[in-house]
């Protein structure tokens, strides 16, 4: 172990409470010896877990990037299983038989590694306590995407060319940073030996955790627009939260799609989209020219967009944000969020023409295939949704209520069911309306790791009134 004082500093640029209420197994009886454990996910593309301690389950459904907090059990010990939460059967990935709570220990456990070669690191806070106007830091390499790295902890104005890194560590390697005032810093990470920035946190204010002790967490980012800025982010844990730390760079991402019957007939043709933000030089024209089914930038990829508040107006093709036939209320875009904007609804009748937005969570899960439902297609009123393994189900099965439930009943227009996770394989999908079967997608492959956004269109204005289908988005 490596001790080093003297260091770090903070802005926080995007963050995530997580508040706990795991206080498990608490007792009258003064005499009880007890200990405390926190466990962190920081596996990149494991799914969510519950944690078994003597065989009960003690925390639940803890995912990615997630810290659970401190949780008081019994000084002895114990077993712990790190159970996978797949599909229709949960799994343990990772067992510790007879690990040794001692009296008053504070264990951490992070899950570390990607699924295959899953693994626990046992890391110890800092064993600094700090003054009341001080942080106790310790520093944890989580990342299976980064090798050795340099760190600097420095003021928020000092060149990182100037001086030398405060220390370097490999993957798994748990450094105690010690105390440190508790004022703002910044966090630069680079590549060893260079001074190639792999990481810049920007300010990062610490004030708000003095007297305490923090574990940051070097993680994976497991999304494009995180991953254009940087491999990795940091978790900030503290006894009973998290904050999430991303590079200064990072942005937000967004892809739109057109879906609005008519809108090509209100406009005469193709229509062109504008976003007005403050995090913009003035009016932006988004898309030059946008047709029905057409998804920009692509059924894959986000945009990057800086992170805040936008407006967007639908105009014409080439007729300028003056003659916008819609204005979107206003639509707040976070830095590390990916979003895909649904334009539905009709621009000259009802149900009027309207941006659905959803927040995409893009992160690759090797144990599942995630599948989001959006329903934007007006004409076809409310419907039922059927995903089955492929083949086991004709659509006149389906039609006759012999393939058993549907993954959603009653689903009505404009409503975004959250994702699903599955059992990887190949699917048909359809949509009922009325007693038929209005869009019928057969053996469509939703593969481990896939992430996707299923829309329900209806018919083009002035098209066959038949011609209902689903988009298909994916990570």
């Amino acid at each position: 172990m490596k001790t080093y004082t003297g260091l770090f500093k903070k802005v926080v640029l995007s963050s995530s409470i997580i508040s706990l209420g795991l206080i498990a197994g608490c007792s009258d009886d003064n005499d009880r010896e007890t200990a405390q454990i926190r466990v962190i996910h920081a596996s990149p593309d494991a799914p969510a877990v519950n944690v078994k301690l003597e065989g009960n389950e003690s925390i639940s459904n803890l995912d990615y990037a997630e810290s659970s907090g401190y949780l008081v059990i019994d000084a002895a010990p114990q077993d712990i299983a790190v159970e996978a939460i797949l599909p229709g059967d949960n799994s343990d990935v990772i067992t510790v038989d007879d690990y040794n709570f001692t009296k008053d220990s504070n264990t951490t456990i992070i899950a570390v590694n990607n699924t295959a070669t899953i693994e626990p690191l046992v890391a110890a806070e800092s064993a600094v306590l700090p003054a009341s106007n001080e942080v106790a830091i310790s520093v944890v390499h989580g990342s299976p995407d980064a090798a050795e790295v340099d760190v600097y902890v420095t003021g928020p104005t000092v060149d990182i060319n100037t001086v030398d890194a405060n220390f370097s560590f490999d993957y798994k390697e748990v450094i105690d940073a010690g105390a440190l005032p508790a004022d703002t810093y910044n966090i630069t990470v680079t590549a060893p030996g260079t001074k190639t920035v792999v990481f810049d946190s920007g300010p990062v204010d610490l004030s708000s955790f003095a007297g305490q002790k923090i574990m940051l967490i070097a993680m994976s980012t497991t999304n494009s627009i995180k991953q254009v800025a940087s491999p990795i982010k940091l978790i900030a844990a503290t006894d009973t939260a998290q904050v999430n730390i991303l590079d200064k760079d990072t942005t937000s991402g967004a892809r739109v799609v057109h879906l609005s019957p008519d809108a090509g007939t209100a406009a005469s043709g193709p229509v062109e989209v504008f976003a007005t933000s403050t995090a913009l030089p003035g009016t932006v024209e988004l898309i030059p020219s946008f047709s029905y089914t057409d998804i920009v930038p692509s059924l894959n990829t986000f945009a990057a967009a800086p992170a805040g508040d936008y407006v967007f107006d639908v105009a014409a093709d080439s007729s300028g944000i003056g003659s916008s036939i819609f204005t979107s209320p206003t639509l707040s875009l976070s830095a590390g969020s990916e979003y895909t904007v649904v334009a539905s609804g009709y621009v000259l009748t009802s149900p009027a023409f309207e941006l659905l937005a959803t927040e995409d969570n893009n992160r690759s899960v090797v144990t599942q295939a995630s599948v989001k439902v959006i329903h934007a297609a007006p004409a076809a009123g409310t419907v039922d949704v059927f995903v089955t393994a492929a083949g086991e189900y004709t659509a006149s099965d389906v039609e006759n209520g012999l393939a058993g439930n549907p993954l959603l009943k009653d689903f009505e227009y404009k409503a975004i069911e959250g994702y699903v996770a599955v059992a990887p394989g190949n699917y048909d999908i359809r949509v009922v309306a009325g007693g038929s079967t209005a869009i019928n997608v057969e053996d469509f492959n939703l593969a481990a790791g896939s992430v996707s956004s299923i829309i329900a269109r209806g018919p083009i204005d002035s098209g066959s009134p038949s011609d209902f289908n689903v988009v298909l988005l994916t990570n």
